[in-house]
């Protein structure tokens, strides 16, 4: 979760307009964890998820700053983070999210169990929603599924995203 949590925010950042003025200007968002602060990335799997960004913006290159519309910002944002999805080993030889690799990175979280068991039955709800709705856009499929995962996670475990 926390991988696509911070390709979504590092998406915003790049494919958002510059920010004018203030104080606050080109300053991160600071997101806090709430009751779950193991799902905070380290510093090095920042770096190392940025670099992967990095890499997926160079071979996908953003929209002319200015001309570019909104859908077509929407459509680089997701090619970026379908990119970064691929390069970090997240669909099988089919193209098939790996639903079990996301369960298995929530239990390698030692989260507190009143925490974990709501997590994960969320996690089944979301993937089963998902592959209900999109059946055959796997692409779909992951952008529901975490939507519904970012959303179930940040109001069980209280994680706030400020500005």
């Amino acid at each position: 979760m926390k991988t696509f949590i911070g390709l979504v925010l590092v998406g915003m950042a790049m494919a958002a307009p510059p920010a004018s003025g203030g104080p606050e200007a080109g300053k991160p968002p600071t997101i806090e964890w709430g009751k779950c602060s193991q799902l905070k990335p380290s510093d090095s799997e920042r770096m190392t998820k940025a670099a992967v960004v990095e890499k997926c913006v160079q071979s996908l290159p953003l929209p002319e700053a200015g001309k570019a519309s909104q859908a077509e910002i929407e459509k680089h944002r997701e090619d970026v983070t379908t990119c970064a999805l691929k390069a970090e080993g997240w669909f099988d030889d089919k193209g098939v999210y790996k639903f079990d690799r996301a369960r298995d990175e929530i239990k390698n979280k030692k989260l507190a169990s009143d925490i974990e068991t709501p997590v994960l039955e969320k996690h089944a709800e979301c993937q089963k929603e998902a592959g209900e709705k999109h059946t055959s856009d796997y692409i779909k499929q992951v952008q529901l599924y975490q939507a519904c995962m970012d959303f179930n996670i940040s109001q069980i475990c209280g994680i706030k995203v400020v500005s």
